[in-house]
């Protein structure tokens, strides 16, 4: 057994201190993206754009987006709402399905929620049961399994109601907000409103609809909500000319009973211009984020539970070349959060910017950006932190618009994590004996001891990565001798499965692991001692799945 206090009779492989860095999905930093973005939408006649997502405690989520059936973006006579649901893994549950019942007409504008569960339900903007321009929801089993029929959201079915967006707390209650005309309003005098509707967990409305906004001059819309466990919840909207300017941000909190907590509250500092379009987010205490576009920069500010501003507001997107519409933000349990919003200050037009932050406020991480000519930001959070961000991109489709959406990791993982926590572990082996020992460690604390095998001595642990995306420390094996390579994907202090990956000439040394594509998986990079040259295995698990020459570089040089 090793001893602290004679180490130099052990190797000592504390790989996330080595030049064996990054090393794959084991040293993920929080946001890190999660194999390659994806299509959401199998229907590509015509247009898909709009999407909305929400996703579970688990990281089991939703897609929601509206769909021309009858003719084109420019000219359709028929929209849609559709939705496709994925595990947590990323695989699609099921096909596309189709969520409003009601066929004739426009369905437009989806927002989605989720509770911790699974249970989700969708609203939606259009013609339906009772109105023909008012909003409706459809709820849904964790399955996949409608609750009932679609329903109408508005009791008040004069003029219109419009934009919808739903949260849901840990109980699966509900809250509906939209944009509208209430009783005693004249759209021909005044402008919208902010309106709002409770539901319990099965459907059944919680009294009736009641206005957010208290301001009534002008116009206000944009409403946006966030929900916590208990269901607390909080909405913002856009008014215009409420902050001495153009337009503002303002904000409403509410006990879970649908009563007020305090006044409506100005959101944005800077009120040069024009701020509107926000969005909002909750994490489980009660803490949220705002977040919303000004005239070319976008902004959020930080609150805590009882409402009251944590620090000063941050510009997220500053100097940009245009306005940026349509910001989106969620939040995880603890309070950390993601933002994304459109940049169209790309020199390629449209493209979508996303970055993560800690519940302080920190910037975490680079920017993710998409290919050009995508838009519509949106984004969802589990408890973990794990993301998925989706937009609608105009290019790659095949016809018209298309949903496209990409994982992130919410981990802070690092190399040599052999359970998973987030903490550096140690990997002891004896050179005389060939007996490898793991130790779990909790900053300098040993938690646990366990001995995971005895190997001859000509093999070689040449390096740590994670081969099967668990999230845990492979150990990658090499015979220096014969040249043979073995994987042992482990599971804590236990060798869960050993296998082969290939034999390949001693002249040849592993450099590094590495997540060279993106897909969550530990690569092995490997390279010629005596001409330089460098060769990339993709690996899935045990399977090589490419060999890819990716250059030479003289003996000389080292890969860092």
């Amino acid at each position: 057994m090793p001893s602290t206090k004679t180490p130099t009779r052990f190797a000592l492989a504390l790989l996330a201190a080595t030049c064996l860095t990054p090393v794959g999905a084991a040293q993920a930093a929080p946001g890190d993206p999660i194999g390659p973005e994806f299509q959401v939408n199998t229907t590509t006649a015509d247009s898909q754009v709009g999407p909305a997502v929400a996703m579970d405690a688990d990281g089991d989520f939703v897609v929601a987006w509206r769909s021309c059936t009858v003719g084109d973006y420019d000219g359709c006579l028929d929209w849609d709402v559709f939705a496709q649901r994925y595990d947590a893994g990323g695989i699609p549950q099921g096909p596309e399905f189709p969520v409003n019942s009601t066929a004739t007409g426009n369905q437009m504008f989806p927002a989605v929620a989720m509770d911790p569960d699974g249970n989700f339900v969708v609203a939606w903007s259009g013609n339906g049961p009772g109105d023909g321009n008012g909003v409706f929801a459809q709820r849904y089993n964790a399955a996949g399994e409608a609750q009932g029929p679609e329903f109408l959201v508005n009791g008040y079915t004069t003029s219109s109601q419009y934009g919808p967006a739903v949260a849901m707390d840990a109980a699966g209650d509900f809250v509906v907000v939209w944009n509208g005309y209430g009783p005693g309003d004249d759209s021909e005098v005044m402008g919208s409103g902010v309106f709002a509707q409770r539901y319990d967990s099965g459907g059944e409305p919680q009294s009736g609809e009641f206005r957010v906004n208290t301001t009534t001059a002008n116009s206000q819309s944009e409403g946006t909500i966030a929900m916590d466990a208990d269901g607390d919840f909080a909405v913002a909207w856009a008014s215009r000319y409420q902050d001495g300017d153009n337009a503002g941000v303002f904000a409403q909190r509410y006990t879970a009973a649908g009563t007020p907590q305090g006044g409506e509250f100005q959101v944005n500092t800077t009120s040069a211009g024009w701020q509107g379009s926000p969005s909002l987010a909750m994490d489980a205490a009660g803490g949220f984020v705002v977040v919303w576009r000004g005239t070319r920069d976008a902004y959020v500010q930080r609150y805590n539970a009882a409402g009251e501003p944590t620090g000063d507001q941050i510009a997220i997107a500053a100097g940009g070349g245009d306005m940026y519409p349509r910001t989106a933000v969620a939040m995880d349990a603890d309070g950390d959060f993601v933002t994304a919003w459109t940049d169209r200050g790309s020199p390629y037009g449209y493209t979508i910017v996303s970055r993560r932050y800690n519940a302080a406020g920190d910037p975490q991480g680079v920017e993710f950006q998409t290919d050009p000519h995508t838009s519509a930001a949106a984004v969802a959070m589990d408890a973990d932190g794990d993301t998925v961000v989706a937009w609608e991109n105009w290019s790659k489709d095949g016809d018209g618009g298309g949903i496209f959406a990409q994982r992130f990791d919410g981990a802070e993982r690092v190399a040599g994590d052999f359970d998973g926590d987030g903490k550096a572990d140690l990997l002891w082996r004896n050179p005389a004996t060939g007996q490898t020992i793991v130790w779990l460690m909790d900053g300098d604390t040993k938690l646990a001891e366990g001995s995971i095998g005895t190997v001859p001595t000509a093999w070689e642990i040449a390096g740590t990565g994670d081969f099967n995306g668990d999230g845990k420390a492979d150990v990658l094996w090499r015979n220096s001798a014969t040249g043979n390579a073995i994987v042992w994907q482990m599971n804590g202090l236990e060798k869960a499965a050993a296998q082969s990956i290939g034999a390949v000439p001693t002249a040849w040394t592993v450099e590094q692991l590495r997540d060279t594509n993106g897909d969550g998986l530990s690569d092995i990079v490997w390279r010629n001692t005596g001409t330089g040259v460098t060769v990339v295995w993709r690996m899935s698990g045990f399977t090589k799945t490419a060999a890819d020459p990716i250059g030479s570089v003289p003996s000389d040089w080292d890969l860092h």
